[in-house]
């Protein structure tokens, strides 16, 4: 496992975001055990990452710790193993389904808000994918920061798979912490699908 730590400053009050990131190890421990019974290999998760995101420290309290979370998520799908380019990119926000119905941006909230993610088998007949996750912490819009979701920090991580000699491979990339920049390439998308909300950029 590795633990990235990542400074950040909410409501005027300094914190440290800590990421746990690492391959999946146990269906059971990431939750896939879940989905026994229902014609999944629960087992496939393996090797796949998994990332696991809280606040470690923060100088608030009560209402102050209020936050959320917002993922987009990229897809990079090559039609052969030996492509260069891919044939097509397909980003998009990443929170469920019922959120999303309601016109909700975030994968999570709360106070303060956690995050876990384990992807797992979305190659979907595609030679090769690049799946790739932007993930921020960002502000929970109230009347304090006039309604705005302002990011307070970000990173990026994934994986690539495809399959060889009828074998899934599954490579995980490194994780990274993002700048200001990566939210705001995010942003025309979010105001698009999502547009009861809005977005500042970050500088």
């Amino acid at each position: 496992m590795t633990i990235t730590k990542i400074p950040f400053v909410l409501n005027h009050k300094a914190g440290i975001l800590e990421v746990e990131y690492e391959a999946n190890q146990s269906a059971a421990k990431s939750g896939f055990d879940l989905f026994a019974g229902s014609g999944f290999d629960i087992e496939m998760c393996i090797g796949y990452p998994t990332m696991r995101a809280y606040i470690q420290s923060y100088a608030g309290t009560g209402y102050a710790t209020a936050c959320a979370w917002i993922q987009i998520v990229t897809r990079r799908e090559f039609a052969t193993l030996d492509a260069l380019e891919p044939a097509n990119v397909e980003p998009s926000v990443d929170n469920h389904p019922t959120l999303a119905e309601l016109g909700v941006p975030f994968f999570g909230f709360g106070f303060p808000a956690e995050i876990f993610d384990a992807p797992c088998n979305n190659l979907n007949g595609l030679a090769k994918l690049d799946w790739v996750a932007d993930t921020f912490l960002v502000t929970m819009p109230t009347r304090v920061n006039e309604y705005a979701i302002l990011r307070l920090a970000g990173f990026r991580w994934g994986y690539t798979e495809y399959d060889l000699d009828a074998k899934r491979k599954v490579e995980i990339s490194p994780l990274v912490v993002t700048r200001p920049v990566e939210w705001n390439q995010h942003l025309p998308m979010l105001r698009k699908q999502f547009p009861e909300w809005r977005y500042d950029e970050t500088n």
